[in-house]
C-alpha cells in the first residue's frame, strides 16, 4: 500500500477524514456536515492535505449522505419509468410514481422474445415526458437480464431527449423485476446531482493539486472510481458501510461481533460472524424503495449522541429528531451529549449542559447528575432493544455473509464494536444495556473515514449460459454473446472469471493480488422431446468487500 490514502465521510452532524499511509493515520479531520456537501467535503480535505504532499496522494474515497438524502428527502430528479413485462401481475402495481408507462413487449424467463416491444405506445409516451420538460428516463424489462433487447430499443427510442436514460439490466444485474424497477428509478433520479457532485470535488481535487483519481463508497462497502460509477443510487447507504469498513480495518472484529456507530442522530448497528460482515439477504431498502442494490447488512435507530431528550409520561425519551448541536456546544435542548458533559466523561460547557438538563431533571424528581445518568441509561436502553431486534430479523432468515451463505447459522454475539464521536464515553451504559463487552477501539472517533479509505474495489458478476438457445448473458459487464452446444460448465468458469477481473479493473482496481471466488454454481440439461437440447450454467462469482490494510 504506496502513498497517502485519503478517505472522507459525510455524516449527518459531522464530516469526518483521514490521511493513511502504510496503515497509519497520519491526519484526521472533523468538521460540521453543512447543507451544502462540497463545502464540508472540502473544509475536511484542506484540513487533511496541510503539511502533506498532495502529488503522494495516490486516491481519495468519499462516503457521502447525497444520495440517501435526495430518496429519502424526496428531492429526486423528475424521472420518467418505462416498463415491459408480458404475462402475470400487472407491472403497473410497481410503478414508482405516475410519469410510470407499461408498453406491450414481452421476454421470457430463458431470454426468448415472445411479444415485440409497442414501439408506438413508448413513442408516444416519451414524446410526453420530454415535452414536460423531463430529462432522465428509466427503462426496466422484466426478464432484461437473461435478454436486453426491449431495454436497449426503449433507450434507442429516448434518443438525445434525454441526458440519461437508466436500464434495468445495466444496473440491477439479477432477477426480481419490482426491486429492478425501484433501482433503475433511484439511479435515474439521482444521476445528475451525483454527476455534479462529482465533477465539483474532481475540479477541488485539481485545484488543491491532487492528480489522484476520486473513488465512491458503495453501499456494499466496496469501492470504484467515480467516472466509472454506472449507478448513483449505489452509492446510498455508504455511511453504514464506512462504519463497517472501519471497524474491520481497526481489527475490532472477533468472532460473532455487534458493532455500533453512534453518530449524532443515529447510531448504525451492524453484525459480523465469523470475522465476516453480512449482506442484506436480497438487497437494501433505501426510503421507501426496496431496491436489487447489493448492500451490507445494517440498520439504524434514532438515538444518537445530539438526539433532543424530552419526557414522557414520566420517564426519559430520545429522538428520533435532532434539534441542532447540544447545549455544551452552543444549542438550546438538552442531549445524551450534554449528559455526558455533565458527568464529566466529554469536555464542554457543562454550566450550559446543567442548564438544559434541569428542567429534565425537575420532572424525574432528581439531581441533575442523576438525571444525566438516566439520560445515559435510555440511550443504552434504545440501542440495546433496537440491536435486538435487528438480531431476531438476521436470524429469522439464511445468512449471507461477504465470503459465503451460512445455513441455519444463528448469529450470537458474544462482544460488541462501539465506534463514533461519543462512543468511549457512552461505553459503560451500552455495555450494562447490552450485558456484552462493549470495545472501543484506538481512532474510534473517524472509524467511518478509515473505512472509506481503505476500502477496496469489490465487484459481483452473473453468469447465464443457455447452450440450447445458444446464448450467454453476463449484465454487469453488459456481455450478451453467442455460444454453441459445446459450451461447457469449465468454459462458463473461465469466463466469469475474465469477466470479474475485466469489471474490477474498470472500477480502478488497486490490489494486484485480488482473487475471483465462485460462490454460486448450478448446471442442468434442458430437454426437449426425449432428448437433451443443451444445457443451462448459472454461476455467481466476486471480488468480495474487504480492506487494504490494516490500522497499525
Amino acid at each position: 500500500m504506496n502513498g497517502i490514502y485519503l478517505g472522507i465521510d459525510v455524516g449527518g452532524t459531522h464530516t469526518d477524514g483521514v490521511a493513511v499511509e502504510n496503515g497509519r493515520i497520519l491526519r484526521k479531520a472533523k468538521v460540521p456536515t453543512q447543507d451544502d456537501l462540497v463545502e464540508c467535503t472540502l473544509d475536511a480535505l484542506e484540513t487533511l492535505l496541510d503539511g502533506l504532499n498532495p502529488r503522494s496522494v495516490r486516491r481519495v474515497v468519499l462516503s457521502t449522505t447525497l444520495v440517501t438524502n435526495a430518496i429519502v428527502q424526496g428531492r429526486l430528479e423528475p424521472t420518467g419509468t418505462l416498463l415491459t413485462a408480458g404475462p402475470g401481475i400487472d407491472p403497473a402495481v410497481f410503478a414508482p410514481d405516475d410519469r410510470c408507462r407499461v408498453v406491450g413487449g414481452a421476454v421470457d424467463h430463458r431470454g426468448r422474445e415472445i411479444v415485440p416491444v409497442d414501439e408506438g405506445a413508448a413513442t408516444e409516451h416519451l414524446d410526453r415526458l420530454a415535452g414536460d420538460g423531463v430529462r432522465t428516463v428509466a427503462v426496466v424489462g422484466k426478464f432484461s437480464t437473461r435478454n436486453p433487447t426491449h431495454e436497449l430499443r426503449l433507450a434507442e427510442l429516448a434518443g438525445d431527449r434525454f441526458d440519461y436514460v437508466a436500464q434495468g439490466h445495466r444496473v440491477a444485474g439479477t432477477l426480481n423485476f419490482p426491486r429492478r424497477v425501484a433501482t433503475a428509478y433511484l439511479a435515474a433520479g439521482a444521476w445528475r446531482s451525483h454527476r455534479e457532485f462529482v465533477a465539483a470535488m474532481t475540479a477541488a481535487l485539481r485545484r488543491f493539486s491532487v492528480l489522484a483519481p476520486l473513488y465512491v463508497l458503495r453501499a456494499d462497502g466496496g469501492t470504484q472510481m467515480a467516472a466509472a460509477l454506472a449507478n448513483p443510487a449505489e452509492t446510498a447507504l455508504s455511511g453504514p458501510a464506512a462504519s463497517v469498513m472501519g471497524v474491520d480495518a481497526l481489527g475490532a472484529v472477533d468472532g460473532d461481533t455487534l458493532s455500533l456507530d453512534i453518530g449524532g442522530t443515529t447510531t448504525d448497528i451492524s453484525v459480523f460472524t465469523g470475522g465476516a460482515a453480512l449482506l442484506e439477504p436480497r438487497g437494501a431498502t433505501v426510503g421507501s424503495y426496496r431496491t436489487q442494490l447489493r448492500a451490507l447488512y445494517t440498520r439504524s435507530t434514532g438515538a444518537g449522541g445530539d438526539s433532543c431528550v424530552r419526557l414522557e409520561d414520566g420517564r426519559v425519551r430520545l429522538g428520533p429528531d435532532r434539534c441542532g448541536p447540544p447545549a455544551a456546544f452552543g444549542g438550546t435542548h438538552p442531549t445524551p451529549t450534554d449528559a455526558l458533559v455533565v458527568l464529566g466523561r466529554i469536555l464542554g460547557d457543562r454550566h450550559r449542559a446543567a442548564d438544559a438538563l434541569r428542567p429534565v431533571a425537575r420532572g424525574l424528581d432528581l439531581p441533575v447528575e442523576a438525571a444525566a445518568r438516566a439520560v445515559l441509561r435510555e440511550l443504552g436502553r434504545t440501542v440495546a432493544e433496537a440491536a435486538r431486534k435487528f438480531l431476531d430479523e438476521i436470524n429469522a432468515q439464511p445468512v449471507y455473509t461477504i465470503h459465503e451463505l451460512l445455513q441455519g447459522h444463528r448469529v450470537r454475539p458474544l462482544r460488541a464494536v462501539a465506534v463514533g464521536g461519543p462512543a468511549r464515553a457512552a461505553a459503560p451504559y451500552l455495555e450494562d444495556a447490552l450485558d456484552l463487552p462493549v470495545r472501543v477501539p484506538e481512532h474510534f472517533d473517524v472509524a467511518n473515514a478509515v473505512g472509506a479509505a481503505l476500502a477496496r474495489v469489490n465487484v459481483e458478476v452473473h453468469l447465464v449460459a443457455d447452450t440450447a438457445r445458444g446464448y450467454l448473458s453476463i449484465p454487469q459487464v453488459d456481455a450478451y454473446e453467442r455460444i454453441d452446444r459445446r459450451f461447457s460448465l469449465e468454459d462458463a468458469r473461465q469466463r466469469i472469471d475474465r469477466a470479474v477481473l475485466d469489471l474490477a479493473r474498470a472500477r480502478g482496481a488497486l490490489d494486484p493480488d485480488d482473487r475471483v471466488e465462485r460462490v454460486d454454481e448450478e448446471s442442468f440439461n434442458v430437454i426437449q422431446g426425449f432428448s437433451t437440447a443443451g444445457a443451462i450454467h448459472r454461476l455467481r462469482a466476486q471480488i468480495r468487500p474487504g480492506i487494504l490494510a490494516r490500522i497499525a
